[in-house]
């Protein structure tokens, strides 16, 4: 962690506050993009790791980028190749994207780097990584042109990015969980299930067939985003949406 007194530590406790107060996802993304504007950098991106296979797009918590050079990343899949993105997973601590040796890296690596620096002005970069106990959780890549790189800038930027993406993930659940409605069918049979009650226990109790019975748990299942019913189950107590 970066030692930092002074204006720095005003900026970041300031910005810290109001991610407190931030009502909403995108109140968090003006915070952090406001406070890294203050030292210099106008190009953001945070991402949110939350599962190898998930598209780029998905894991995107704020991005920030000239129109064109987000639409040629994603035509191109330029994350794929993106020499800072496996960077960004593997190093705990901040770094500059000058820590990368592009002799290192395959040349379309070099090539993302030469694009992103020449035709669109990212020419200073610096990364801030959230790691928590089960590993890699975030990542926030900051560009700029003149920015303010100094000690104290950058400890302000590794702190806020990290009350950041914990708010991130706070608002992040409460919206999913805002979003997930069971139909009535839907929350009594996977009451049912939780009572230990078969299929064909719970279609004679609900005068239903067994296969609407199993059709109904997977219905529930796909909304709660659960690969077994008895993580159907638990999700459902977890979020209210069912009493057991």
């Amino acid at each position: 962690m970066w030692s930092f007194k002074g204006k720095h530590f005003q900026t970041a406790l300031s910005a810290i506050e109001s991610i407190a107060n931030a009502a909403s996802m995108s109140a968090v993304g003006d915070i952090v993009a406001a406070t890294a504007k203050s030292f210099g950098y106008n190009h953001i991106c945070f991402l949110a790791s939350t599962g190898v296979n998930q598209p780029f797009e998905d894991r995107v918590l704020l991005k920030v980028w000239p129109k064109a050079w987000a639409e040629q990343y994603s035509a191109s899949n330029f994350y794929a190749s993106d020499p800072v993105a496996p960077r960004i997973r593997r190093q705990p601590e901040l770094f500059t994207w000058s820590y990368i040796r592009l002799d290192e890296v395959s040349p379309i690596s070099r090539s993302i780097m030469e694009i992103a620096s020449v035709d669109y002005g990212l020419k200073f970069g610096l990364c801030a990584p959230v790691h928590g106990m089960n590993g890699y959780q975030a990542g926030l890549s900051l560009a700029g042109f003149e920015v303010e790189n100094t000690e104290d800038a950058r400890g302000a930027i590794e702190l806020v990015t990290m009350y950041a993406f914990n708010r991130f993930a706070t608002l992040r659940s409460h919206q999913r969980a805002k979003s997930i409605a069971l139909t009535l069918r839907e929350g009594e049979v996977v009451s049912w299930v939780a009572a230990g009650k078969t299929a064909w226990d719970t279609s004679v109790i609900l005068g239903i067939s067994e296969d609407t019975v199993n059709k109904t748990v997977t219905a529930a299942m796909h909304k709660l985003n659960a690969h077994t019913r008895a993580q159907a189950v638990a999700e459902a107590i977890t979020q209210g949406l069912i009493a057991f």
